[in-house]
């Protein structure tokens, strides 16, 4: 092991890293802790008020050579000088505390940032956007890791479900991986991960989800019961007070929302697959919210990013179950003594228009929101005016498909969108008013054949 100048030591930290004395971080404390234990090596002496141990606080119980701020929240410098430390220290020990000292006054940081900015921390509404914001591209080194301090306990951290690819996976792969940004929205980052054998996984980071740990390992397991051949199960989870990540298997196809608006790399995206893709969709969609009400686990977050195609081009939806909806349909909770019926009803609501939104996009090829259009106002405008065809995207129309057959999904992704939640059709309504639809469209292809 490599051995290190104490007063080098010192400097770099304090220079680097400001201590935050946050008395619910027990890890920083800990890792503190065994920092001093190794400068200390024996020759310094030690009384009551020495301090330093994890059963006592920097600030409130004064340790040794700590100066806090007037609040003694945070933890301004630290001093140790003729104490006569001559211990050794590996090199490992310093990346240990400085990655974890780092990695808490970064997340602290980037609050701060998103206050100063004037960016209030938003939730999920009953018309959310169709994109994410930020998207950015490149290769982080491990941006959503878990500091050293927790990797020490990866084995019981990480919590791997049912699927084959869990069998293979270890969480000191998931740190040791260079994470290629994918997206980043209001709801946390999208990072593509490839491990030391080959395996291509997505990391999901959660940010500002104030879901309990044990709630939000029992959402996952349950979601986890719930199989659908159209639902892209998670391949494990880890989740701490202050970090929640999923991990899912790479699918390489992309999205819809990049298969619509993005390049199609040669793909035809016909007015078949659209359909079909529809279809798909709105079924799996009916199985979750059937087996899941009850536990009143609704997607949350459902629109074209979150639709990905399989090596079969098969649809897939994605992250389902990850956000807990809060939108302003709740207002209806303090107008009825049914609150829970409501709530749960509430949340597959917006399911519902969110599914609409998608349709919107099949049926146009353009944005949810775009250079300040909104496509639900832009739609509902032109079909007032009776102007509906000029609505369809110039592709489809092109091709030959069927007007009356696009106007009838049109219909039904009007209703989806309705202002009103509860004038909105149930999944199984919207599942059997799509299969009308494909009915007629293979009625139509076999005559003509």
């Amino acid at each position: 092991m490599s051995r290190i100048l104490i007063w080098v030591l010192f400097v770099l930290m304090l220079v680097l890293f400001p201590l935050p004395a946050d008395a619910e971080d027990e890890q920083v404390k800990a890792a503190l802790v065994q920092f001093i234990e190794k400068l200390w090596g024996g020759n310094a002496q030690r009384n009551q008020s020495w301090g330093w141990n994890v059963g006592s606080d920097p600030c409130n119980d004064q340790w040794l050579g700590v100066t806090c701020d007037s609040r003694s929240k945070t933890v301004r410098k630290i001093v140790l000088n003729k104490l006569n430390l001559a211990g050794t220290l590996d090199a490992v020990v310093v990346v240990f505390v400085a990655f974890k000292v780092g990695s808490k006054m970064r997340s602290k940081e980037e609050k701060l940032g998103e206050k100063k900015k004037g960016r209030a921390v938003s939730t999920s509404s009953d018309k959310p956007s169709g994109i994410s914001s930020d998207y950015k591209t490149g290769t982080t080194r491990s941006e959503y890791s878990i500091t050293s301090a927790e990797s020490g306990m990866a084995s019981s951290m990480l919590v791997l479900l049912t699927s084959p690819v869990a069998k293979r996976l270890r969480f000191e792969d998931l740190l040791r991986a260079p994470a290629e940004l994918l997206g980043r929205g209001k709801h946390g980052s999208l990072y593509k991960v490839i491990l030391d054998d080959g395996t291509i996984v997505v990391v999901k980071r959660i940010k500002d989800w104030s879901i309990s740990k044990d709630n939000f390992k029992k959402r996952m397991q349950r979601l986890d019961q719930v199989k659908h051949p159209k639902v892209l199960p998670a391949v494990a989870f880890y989740c701490s007070n202050q970090e929640k990540l999923l991990v899912y298997e790479y699918q390489q196809n992309g999205s819809l929302f990049n298969l619509l608006h993005g390049s199609r790399h040669g793909r035809p995206f016909d007015w078949g697959s659209r359909l079909n893709a529809a279809g798909s969709i709105a079924e799996a969609l009916q199985f979750m919210h059937e087996e899941l009400w009850e536990d009143g686990i609704a997607h949350g977050n459902l629109k074209s990013l979150n639709i990905l195609f399989n090596n079969a081009m098969e649809p897939q939806i994605s992250e389902y179950g990850l956000m807990l909806v809060d939108n302003e349909d709740r207002s209806l909770l303090s107008k009825t003594n049914l609150a829970g019926y409501v709530q749960k009803q509430n949340s597959f609501n917006v399911d519902i228009h969110s599914f609409g939104l998608i349709l919107l996009e099949l049926l146009t090829g353009k944005l949810v929101h775009s250079n300040g259009i909104d496509l639900t106002n832009w739609v509902q405008s032109v079909v007032r005016e009776e102007w509906t065809v000029e609505v369809f995207d110039r592709v489809l129309v092109s091709e030959g498909a069927s007007e009356e057959r696009m106007v009838n999904m049109l219909q039904v992704a009007l209703k989806c969108i309705n202002p009103s939640p509860s004038d909105r059709p149930t999944i199984n309504q919207v599942v059997k008013m799509l299969n009308a639809i494909k009915d007629e469209e293979e009625r139509s292809i076999s005559s003509d054949a």
